[in-house]
Parts: structure tokens; C-alpha cells; sequence
């Protein structure tokens, strides 16, 4: 219980911390050097350590302490594992963007129909305006020409009448 703690808690203070390690080796006459501490860890016990270093003694420890188990740490990751998954994760990311490029450009197609219908017929509208105002000009051209001729028959006629 309380002594596991207490010893729990000496360790992370002075073995996890750069500075008490530091004096302690000076005090023993010891050479120190960062990373000999951690060659003789577990690597599987190093990802707990590094939590227990960053939480207690900060980032800047923490740092320190990645740089020294690195080549560890990495021997624990499965290569061929971490491979296959990424594989997996980006053919997953391929799939759902083919999904949404499918999507977004029937979106689009539908959209151009529509809009293409929907000119086409209002063309369509247009072109029978133009077509009866084109007929309605023609009949009333005919009229009108029709009125000056009879008008200008009418006039003949009277002149001649009144020679």
C-alpha cells in the first residue's frame, strides 16, 4: 500500500528527473549520461515512463527522455501491422472520396439538365412570341398596305370623277 507509493514516488522524483539523476551520479562519482538509465528498461515498460516523466516533470523532460528511447520504442511497434492498417485507413478515405466525387457530380449533371430544360424551354416560349409577332406584323403590314392602296384608289378615282 503506503510503501509502494512512497517508493513509487521517490523513483519518478529522482530516477525520472534529469537534474536528480545528475547530482546523484555526481554524488557517487559516477559519469552521467541521459540514456544509460533507459538501456537497461523493458522497451514495453518505456510508454508507462514516459507518461510518468511528462506528467510529473514536464515537457521539456519528456523530450529529453524521447530522444534517448527512440531506437526502444520503436522496436515495439509492429511494422507490418502499422502498414496494412494505413493501407486499410487510406483505400477506406479512397472509397468515401469516389463516394462523394459520385455524388456531388450527379448533383451537378442533374443540375445541368435543369438548367438546360429549363432554357430550352423558354426558347421554346420565345420563338413562338417572335413567330406571332412576326405573323402579327406581316398581316398588319398587308393591312396597312391594303389602306394606302384603297385610299390612294379612292383618291384616283376622285380625281378622275371630278375631271
Amino acid at each position: 500500500g503506503n510503501s509502494h507509493a512512497a517508493g513509487r514516488a521517490k523513483v519518478i522524483a529522482t530516477q525520472l528527473n534529469r537534474n536528480a539523476r545528475m547530482e546523484l551520479c555526481r554524488l557517487q562519482g559516477v559519469e552521467y549520461s541521459y540514456g544509460s538509465i533507459y538501456a537497461a528498461i523493458e522497451p514495453v515498460l518505456l510508454p508507462d515512463l514516459l507518461a510518468l516523466t511528462g506528467g510529473e516533470h514536464g515537457q521539456n523532460e519528456l523530450y529529453r527522455m524521447l530522444v534517448a528511447t527512440a531506437p526502444n520504442l520503436t522496436s515495439l511497434i509492429n511494422k507490418k501491422s502499422m502498414l496494412k492498417e494505413t493501407i486499410a485507413r487510406n483505400t477506406a478515405r479512397m472509397t468515401a472520396l469516389t463516394a462523394e466525387y459520385t455524388r456531388q457530380a450527379a448533383a451537378q449533371t442533374s443540375a445541368f439538365f435543369n438548367q438546360a430544360s429549363n432554357l430550352t424551354a423558354e426558347n421554346f416560349d420565345l420563338s413562338r412570341r417572335l413567330e406571332s409577332i412576326e405573323s402579327g406584323e406581316n398581316t398588319k403590314s398587308t393591312f396597312v398596305e391594303r389602306r394606302i392602296n384603297m385610299n390612294m384608289c379612292g383618291k384616283k378615282r376622285r380625281r378622275s370623277a371630278s375631271f
